[in-house]
């Protein structure tokens, strides 16, 4: 059975070196080197802490015959989830935003009297 991968990692300033597969890291020295290779080329402004964790979250969810791998695929998986926490940070800001001006509106509308009592009409007798 062959596998076919259809994945364009050859997008913006991608070198060749970077298109090329490589080993995945074994040991904390060699992930060391791998993660600061790819957090360089990633050029994503975040702690270095947290793009080693997201690193180290991707190698695990590989495949199990994925020994090797482009440093472009990480390179990229790193700025898309640069991506996502933006707009997420975004959509709340928004959502928050939206939620202020509906509870200012409510505060400053006009308060009509209702009902009371529960019932509009009454029945009497006469």
């Amino acid at each position: 059975m062959k596998v076919v991968n259809n994945e364009n990692l050859n997008v913006g300033d991608m070198t060749e070196a970077m298109l090329e597969k490589r080993a995945l890291p074994i040991g904390r020295t060699q992930f060391m080197e791998w993660s600061d290779r790819i957090i360089a080329g990633a050029m994503v402004e975040a702690s270095e802490r947290s793009q080693r964790w997201v690193l180290a979250e991707t190698v695990m969810h590989l495949n199990p015959t994925e020994a090797f791998k482009e440093d472009a695929y990480f390179i990229l998986k790193l700025r898309k989830a640069a991506v996502n926490e933006t707009c997420a940070a975004m959509m709340q800001e928004i959502k928050e935003e939206a939620t202020a001006e509906k509870k200012s509106a409510e505060d400053t509308a006009p308060k009509f009297l209702g009902v009371t009592g529960g019932a509009i009409l009454e029945d009497k007798k006469l």
